[in-house]
């Protein structure tokens, strides 16, 4: 056997290591959503009910426990092309700390910002996870947009239409039930619609993993209470392609050691905000049950999640123009 044959396989073994395990992770989220409306059913902690289990809140808990992590190594992965990295930093915590502050002193109109501008920002990850993941062909800027929405809008906005609504939001924050008058049947059928419309596109594009996904996360909105349903998206679907997409830029490779890695990069923000949170509640008293835990904790996300959008953005463009062929010169 010549260097040059066992190079090649060697290579070729490397590359479908690669896809081997681009296609678990892609894999994690829709199984996990099945699993979990299967469990809904079985447990009644589905959109339909109108209370919320108690043992949904803990679970929502721990996917944000689970899931935060991935946007903790901004600082590590995407600042790193920032000629003045300090200033970038300090920008991004003084982004993220008003944005908390305005979170909790506003909740209701935050509230509704958030939902906006994570709709947009869990979308593009989508749409840029099957791409750099899966292999997923581009489409045009127009479509990519509305997919974008779709895939967006359909793991937030749904579950928002339930009638579990009202409960959910009255246990996260007692400020916050009034806006289940957002939750109606219209706002249900627009997303709905709209996710059809993108399905049929990319249906007749034969993109059926994106089209089958996206049905997926209609019948998780639909079906499973909100806390349930956007816990595990956001931990197992948003979060953990990230993450894979984070450890293939960073190292150059889509591998365990490199998935792990940036994990590991992630955890120190998770015990500084579980510090945070604890030591806020126990200076306004609030460790009667899960509903303070969760409404620091959700704010704390959301008000990092505002920075965390622009870097990913920038993340998302940087990793467009690398993917582009150059043009050859005649």
């Amino acid at each position: 056997m010549t260097v040059s044959t066992l190079s090649t396989r060697l290579l070729r073994s490397r590359t479908s290591a690669r896809d081997v395990l681009s296609a678990r992770v892609l894999a994690v989220g829709p199984v996990a959503a099945i699993a979990t409306v299967g469990l809904a059913v079985l447990t009644g902690a589905t959109a339909q009910s109108p209370d919320v289990p108690a043992w949904v809140p803990w679970v929502a808990l721990a996917s944000l426990a689970v899931g935060l992590p991935h946007g903790a190594v901004d600082h590590l992965a995407l600042l790193r092309p920032i000629r003045h990295r300090g200033l970038a930093v300090a920008l991004y915590l003084v982004s993220a700390a008003t944005a908390v502050a305005v979170i909790l002193l506003l909740p209701g109109p935050a509230f509704v910002a958030v939902v906006v501008m994570s709709a947009w920002h869990f979308g593009t990850g989508d749409v840029e996870s099957l791409v750099d993941l899966g292999g997923d062909q581009r489409d045009t800027r127009t479509w990519s947009a509305l997919h974008a929405v779709a895939a967006g809008a359909v793991p937030l906005v749904l579950p928002l239409t339930s009638h579990a609504t009202a409960a959910t939001l009255g246990l996260v924050q007692p400020q916050l039930p009034h806006l289940d008058g957002l939750a109606n049947g219209s706002l249900r059928l627009a997303t709905a619609l709209l996710a059809l419309v993108v399905v049929a596109r990319l249906l007749t594009l034969r993109r059926l993993r994106p089209a089958t996904e996206l049905l997926v996360l209609v019948v998780l909105g639909l079906l499973v209470t909100p806390l349930l349903a956007f816990g595990v998206y956001f931990a197992l679907w948003h979060a953990l392609r990230h993450t894979a997409r984070l450890a293939q830029d960073d190292t150059g490779a889509l591998n365990t050691r490199s998935l792990l890695l940036i994990v590991a990069a992630g955890l120190p923000a998770l015990v500084l905000t579980v510090t945070i949170v604890a030591v806020a509640l126990l200076v306004v008293g609030g460790f009667g049950g899960p509903g303070p835990w969760l409404w620091v904790t959700l704010a704390l996300v959301w008000g990092l999640t505002v920075p965390h959008m622009a870097v990913v953005s920038r993340f998302n463009a940087a990793r467009r123009s690398a993917s582009r062929p150059t043009p050859r010169l005649t």
